[in-house]
């Protein structure tokens, strides 16, 4: 990621907050609440430091943000035609965001944990949660 030294302490610092208080919050709510500000805070850096590879960070944050709020309520309410959405995402989300601020600070790229965040995501629909089912789609 071609970003200042700068930006980038700021941004794995707001990734390893966002860790931390997914980690402590109460609700699945909180948990996909502090999850957004992953994508907010990609989007406030691109607009001073444009990279790719942070549109791209964005990108895959809001769409796992949106994926895992239209499966929240199957969570809470553990009433679905396949069942409830594992639970266990979030702790999987918090373990792949400290491995993309790993790779931030390491100067590796992010593509394994965004991949990561995706196919969590993707448990959450109904075809995901099917192969998650079958035992294809590991999370």
């Amino acid at each position: 990621m071609n970003i200042s030294k700068g930006m980038q302490k700021k941004f794995v610092d707001e990734i390893r907050f966002v860790a931390e208080h997914m980690e402590t919050a109460n609700t699945v709510q909180e948990k996909a609440y502090f999850f957004s500000a992953i994508h907010g805070m990609a989007q406030r850096i691109v607009n001073f430091e444009y990279d790719p590879e942070l549109v791209f960070i964005h990108q895959v944050g809001q769409l796992v943000h949106n994926m895992i709020n239209t499966g929240l309520p199957s969570i809470v309410t553990r009433q679905d035609v396949a069942g409830p959405m594992p639970e266990k995402i979030f702790s999987e989300l918090v373990a792949v965001l400290e491995k993309m601020a790993t790779s931030i600070e390491q100067g590796q790229n992010t593509y394994y944990a965004l991949q990561k965040m995706v196919n969590l995501a993707y448990s959450t629909t109904g075809n995901g949660r099917y192969l998650y089912l079958k035992g294809l789609l590991k999370i």
